[in-house]
């Protein structure tokens, strides 16, 4: 069979580098199938998304995204539905990452003997009304639930990313309810390898002394569901019952992160290419995943959350972001912020035992998030077989993790 994939994310995206690479090049492998062609959006130019391309023969198109409104980048995706559907044969699976992309597909689909997939990892209409591009409850707002529902409705088979978000597409539409497969956002295999010289080299670069200091570390972007002023204000806290505590801060936002973070000495940022993640994250004690309770990270799967259990890092997590905290209780491998929680507890019970959390971390990740612990699942839903709940057992995570 042949697989093509359509998002109307920018192809640099981090989200798309450190999600939909990894979960391409995993279907490249199975063994029905037999070449992918990947369309996408770009925003800001540049090949930087071909060094993560799976070693496999993936086609590649993508078109200008010059604003998801804009009609240029809609003529773009009306290219990309025409090319899909030129190219789209009998025993074709067809997968869109959202219900917009889903879509675009949809003209492919109406080919015999085709599957059309739905790759759902949050609520699209929620998610531009917390980034400010809809109102709630507006004309747009009612548009994008619609299509949501047909989305579902449609879609032959929908990859959830989250126990959470299954339960509420169930709810929402029953009709969802056989054709689900819960699969998190696992890590890129290369988070997994480190060079404990390199490790070495950063933390004499950056100053890190694993005798005194304790480090904070978050990776990812600074957008609104992400709160900066949550982390400066559990970063200063830390402060205040741990004097050398520093913060790392791993993000492409640089100027979000100057404006926010200020010229603090304690906080030290950094934009690196995502391939080097893991070094950096090998330094720190403590990664952060700090959200506001709402619908979107309520049925969220932070693909940092993966990234930094394997990496070995304990993490520090809110209420309400999708599986985590339920994974974080169950497994021990971090903390689950409350008021009741304090902070020089954490410090000390890390501190202590850095090597047993560190261990316990990477084995959680690989049990958990480990994209090949799936392959099974993967082939389940693009070959149209009757789905299963992986159990949980020491060797394989709950599929809804």
């Amino acid at each position: 069979m042949r697989i093509a994939y359509l998002t109307i994310d920018n192809i640099n995206d981090n989200v798309i580098l450190a999600q939909t690479f990894p979960l391409l090049g995993r279907l490249a492998t199975l063994p029905d199938v037999d070449g992918i062609d990947l369309f996408a959006l770009r925003k800001h130019g540049g090949d930087r998304y071909r060094a993560y391309l799976p070693p496999t023969r993936i086609r590649v198109r993508v078109g200008n995204n010059h604003g998801i409104w804009h009609p240029l980048t809609w003529l773009h995706l009306v290219r990309f539905a025409l090319q899909a559907w030129a190219r789209t044969r009998a025993g074709a699976v067809l997968i869109g990452r959202n219900p917009i992309s889903l879509l675009c597909l949809s003209l492919a689909a109406l080919r015999r003997g085709t599957r059309l997939v739905l790759d759902y990892r949050g609520l699209l209409s929620e998610e531009y009304v917390l980034q400010g591009k809809i109102a709630r409850r507006g004309r747009m707002h009612r548009l994008l639930r619609r299509l949501e529902r047909w989305a579902i409705r449609r879609a032959d088979a929908i990859l959830c990313v989250s126990e959470r978000l299954r339960e509420r597409t169930v709810r929402w539409q029953p009709v969802a309810a056989g054709k689900i497969v819960v699969i998190p956002c696992c890590y890129d295999p290369r988070v997994a390898g480190r060079d404990e010289a390199t490790i070495e080299r950063l933390r004499g670069e950056l100053a890190f002394d694993p005798a005194r200091d304790f480090v904070l570390a978050y990776a990812g972007s600074l957008s609104v569901w992400n709160r900066p002023e949550a982390i400066r204000e559990v970063f200063h806290a830390f402060r205040q019952i741990h004097a050398r505590t520093r913060l790392l801060l791993l993000t492409g936002d640089l100027e979000a992160a100057q404006a926010s973070f200020g010229d603090e000495a304690a906080i030290i940022i950094r934009s690196i290419p995502h391939e080097e993640i893991q070094h950096h994250l090998a330094l720190a004690d403590l990664g952060l995943l700090l959200r506001d309770r709402s619908s979107v990270n309520r049925v969220a799967s932070p693909v940092k959350f993966a990234e930094y259990l394997a990496c070995g890092v304990p993490v520090l997590v809110t209420p309400g972001v999708g599986d985590c905290p339920d994974i974080v209780r169950r497994e021990g491998v971090g903390y689950l912020l409350d008021a009741d929680l304090p902070l020089s507890r954490i410090v000390s019970e890390i501190r202590a035992n850095r090597s047993d959390f560190r261990a316990r971390c990477r084995e959680v990740a690989t049990r958990y998030f480990d994209g090949d612990a799936y392959r099974a699942l993967y082939g389940e839903l693009v070959g149209g077989k009757a789905f299963r709940r992986l159990p949980e057992s020491p060797s394989v995570g709950k599929a809804c993790a």
